[in-house]
């Protein structure tokens, strides 16, 4: 194993120790973090909803669960990973994984891939590549020590990596890719015109004003470039898309720590270079938001359409690449108190599916056809 930064056998030893113990935990859903008793539909059973719709609610292994990622894998398994643990920020929050077999409507406990005591785990990122045949997860990590009675903030956060060479049923331990201080990721990779991958990520720096978005460009997934988003000050969580196939031209969208508007930037050259980032008519309330481009070349767009409350969670479609949003439906209308932190993806039935963070208390998954944006 090549741990990164000439990580010790001692360290790697306790890494390897710790890695074994929370799979055996997570099998129990107990862990120093606590037993879990949820909600009885919390069950990972996936249900028609009478609307055109079909959902389950995943069976939390821990207390607090947030910020979801969700992929297919080439067999037609979906795998969704999430932060689980006593709260967000808090020691031993771990990195999850649930899977949803291909043609069943069950989704299973979830094992836990990452986990380091004294230090924080959030916001999973998995991508599949179908050249290396490997599933990567991505993932940031903040150590947890307490000065003054404050916890160290995500300006020490660096991001992690683990992979498995068998569709997630075995990983590698984790090791740090990015140790750059205030390191985070959130959303998905997307490939380059030539193969190389692209990873959105930004820094979560101690004054907002300073936090700023960039990406990650590599051929392999070992040496990676830095390409850094001019004028992205407060603007974090890119969201990069291809809005037409086969061409250079990339957007992105970005949550923004003002809680004003998300915003909106396009590179012409695949990602290196970007122009400076406007706000578009979409309200942000300093959350989470994703997009995707569906098989037709429709782009889709999860945000909650508020500038304070992380409730009600809202889809938006545009066919036209992103000039115009004619379509939107609410995936929630309650009160919350959070829906927030969605992830999409579309398969070859033209179903979209959305995972989102149901009051902390565990992932909801969705899935619908474009047809029910439009309310058909």
């Amino acid at each position: 194993l090549n741990m990164a930064h000439g990580c010790g056998c001692l360290y790697l030893l306790l890494i390897l120790n710790l890695f074994e113990a929370t799979i055996a935990a997570s099998q129990t859903g107990l862990s120093e973090n606590g037993s879990v008793e949820p909600d009885e539909t919390y069950d990972g059973k996936v249900r028609p909803t009478g609307d055109g719709r079909y959902e389950a609610y995943m069976i939390p292994p821990f207390k607090s669960n947030h910020a979801s990622f969700i992929e297919l894998l080439p067999n037609g398994d979906l795998v969704l990973a999430w932060f689980s643990g006593t709260a967000e920020g808090e020691s031993d929050v771990a990195i999850v994984l649930s899977r949803l077999p291909n043609g069943t409507d069950q989704w299973s406990r979830a094992a836990v891939l990452s986990q380091r005591k004294d230090y924080s785990n959030q916001n999973p990122v998995l991508f599949y590549d179908a050249k290396g045949k490997m599933l990567h997860l991505y993932h940031t990590q903040q150590p947890t020590s307490v000065t003054d009675g404050i916890h160290l903030p995500e300006y020490k956060a660096t991001i992690w990596t683990l992979n498995s060479t068998d569709l997630g049923n075995k990983w590698s331990l984790p090791w740090e890719m990015f140790h750059k201080d205030g390191s985070y990721d959130r959303n998905r990779i997307l490939l380059t015109l030539n193969g190389d991958w692209i990873l959105p990520m930004y820094y979560s720096l101690k004054d907002i004003q300073n936090q700023y978005s960039a990406v990650q460009i590599t051929a392999n997934g070992l040496s990676w470039e830095e390409y850094e988003m001019k004028g992205s000050n407060y603007l974090v969580q890119p969201s990069v898309v291809r809005p037409l196939p086969n061409n250079r031209t990339l957007m992105s969208f970005f949550r923004d720590k003002r809680a004003e508007h998300i915003y909106q930037a396009v590179s012409s050259d695949d990602g290196g270079t970007w122009s400076k980032p406007e706000p578009t008519k979409f309200p942000n309330n300093d959350a989470a938001i994703q997009a995707r481009v569906l098989m037709n070349q429709h782009v889709v767009l999860v945000y909650n359409p508020t500038t304070h409350d992380r409730h009600p969670i809202r889809i938006s479609l545009s066919e036209d690449g992103g000039k115009t949003w004619p379509h939107y439906r609410d995936l929630e209308t309650g009160s919350g108190p959070e829906y927030s932190y969605p992830c999409i993806l579309q398969t070859s039935d033209g179903y979209i599916h959305v995972t989102y963070t149901y009051n902390r208390e565990t992932i909801k998954y969705v899935k619908f056809m474009e047809d029910w944006i439009k309310g058909k």
